[in-house]
């Protein structure tokens, strides 16, 4: 057999695997989302082929509808366990989940099992039955998070020798004032550009302003929290170091629809030993920044209904 027939059945075989493997929906977004995103997919099949072929695993369909910016999908390690296989598309970002995973080493967190830097794959944990927090109700959900957080946060920020790959939130916050401020005079004319312009002024208070700087999940919302045989478990962290009432506001900030009121933050507060005016200001500051979005995607009874909800937060 020609070197050249070995090269064509080994395409072949690939583009099996993405035709198997790769959602519809998640290609669509990844190049949508992405400039480079189609040459990504592209490569994908092999990134996969080869992690298949390095960590001896079986694969399974991908979850769908899957993420926004990696390929994940449950596989079957060579002892017969099950574990996720996330590839990652290159992109320019501070966060490094690798080490926030290494720290925590399965403490409230999915334990990592292996990781390749060169092509952004890693195999960890996979949780069993896998069902997300999303769809508790608002008391069951702040139990799950009483529960997760502070195990995330307990983790020996000294210890981490690559803490200096970490972004810091109060970087990370300052690019979001940035984006506040500028959405201010974009839709003065059209809103009460005031809660934007407060939000970026919390937005580089607030991490200043901090007494406590633990290691984040930063992306701590409810499809992020999974349930497994070791109990919940986060995933997908945007890892960053800073103030812990960060955590707690991302986690109420998926429930601006109405379900998060003055009394319930303040609960939520007290149960983690946060401040509970700190955990206000974080989530006025986020829900404002939520609510921006939307009107920039020419959802302005979205906006509105989030802006009623925080306008609460800071008065209640």
């Amino acid at each position: 057999m020609t070197e050249a027939t070995n090269a064509a059945q080994a395409a072949e075989a690939e583009a099996g695997i993405a035709n198997r493997l790769v959602p519809v929906g998640l290609a669509e977004r990844i190049r949508s989302y992405y400039p480079a995103g189609g040459a990504w997919l592209d490569e994908l099949p092999r990134l996969i082929a080869t992690c298949a072929r390095r960590w001896d695993l079986t694969l399974l369909p991908a979850f769908e509808p899957g993420g926004d910016s990696s390929w994940t999908a449950p596989v079957r390690r060579r002892d017969g366990e099950l574990a996720v296989l996330q590839i990652t598309v290159p992109m320019p970002v501070a966060s490094d989940h690798v080490t926030a995973l290494k720290a925590w080493a399965g403490r409230g967190a999915v334990r990592l099992f292996a990781h390749d830097e060169a092509i952004r794959a890693t195999l960890m944990e996979c949780c069993v039955p896998g069902t997300h927090a999303e769809h508790l109700s608002p008391a069951d959900a702040d139990a799950v998070a009483v529960a997760v957080l502070p195990e995330l946060w307990a983790a020996d920020l000294p210890g981490l020798s690559d803490a200096d790959c970490l972004e810091s939130l109060d970087a990370a916050a300052g690019k979001r004032a940035l984006l506040m401020e500028e959405r201010a005079e974009k839709f003065g004319d059209v809103v009460d550009a005031g809660p934007f312009r407060e939000a970026a002024q919390l937005f580089t208070s607030l991490p200043a302003s901090a007494n406590r700087s633990v290691l984040l999940h930063g992306d701590f919302h409810r499809r992020n929290v999974v349930l497994s045989q070791r109990g919940w478990l986060a995933i997908d962290p945007l890892a960053m170091v800073g103030d812990p009432s960060y955590d707690a506001a991302l986690f109420l900030q998926h429930d601006l629809d109405g379900a998060v009121t003055s009394a319930r933050v303040d609960a939520l507060a007290d149960r983690l030993e946060l401040d509970r005016e700190r955990t206000r200001r974080w989530l006025f500051a986020l829900g404002v920044q939520a609510a921006s979005w939307h009107l920039s995607i020419g959802d302005r009874t979205t906006h509105d209904a989030i802006i009623e909800t925080t306008s609460t937060l800071l008065t209640g």
